[in-house]
């Protein structure tokens, strides 16, 4: 029965231990609403090393791409339509109207990093990665 405890007690300490890790690595969030061929930000800072998410949301009634080398320079996750994609490489995607999308990565360096729609090629916007130091 003592091996037993023992086991138990080293799954709660690792379980503990990630909850922590995960607790400091709070993902940056951005949340990108389409709207009237524009893209409306909300959100906080992404800084390098750390992970990111960004949610798309379409409310225009017509499709919309949201394309970026930020995309294809690093492992992204996006879930979109039902299905979640994981690689590199990746130019972007399109929103029908209504649609939601949401990507995950950690950028890897501080930096400007652009999008577009490119079906709409006045739609632009960028992201900043900024490192702030500890205050």
């Amino acid at each position: 029965m003592t091996g037993i405890m023992r086991g138990m007690l080293v799954v709660a300490m690792v379980g503990a231990g990630l909850a922590v890790a995960s607790a400091a690595q709070e993902p940056g969030r951005i949340d990108v609403t389409i709207r009237n061929f524009t893209f409306e930000f909300q959100g906080a800072t992404i800084k390098p090393n750390q992970p990111a998410v960004i949610t798309l949301k379409n409310l225009d009634k017509v499709t919309h791409g949201f394309m970026s080398p930020l995309l294809g320079e690093q492992e992204v996750e996006i879930e979109a339509k039902g299905a979640t994609t994981y690689g590199r490489g990746m130019r972007g995607l399109h929103l029908n109207p209504g649609e939601t999308a949401t990507i995950r990565f950690m950028p890897m360096k501080p930096g400007r990093y652009k999008f577009e729609c490119d079906i709409h090629p006045n739609m632009k916007g960028e992201i900043l990665s900024l490192s702030i130091g500890e205050v």
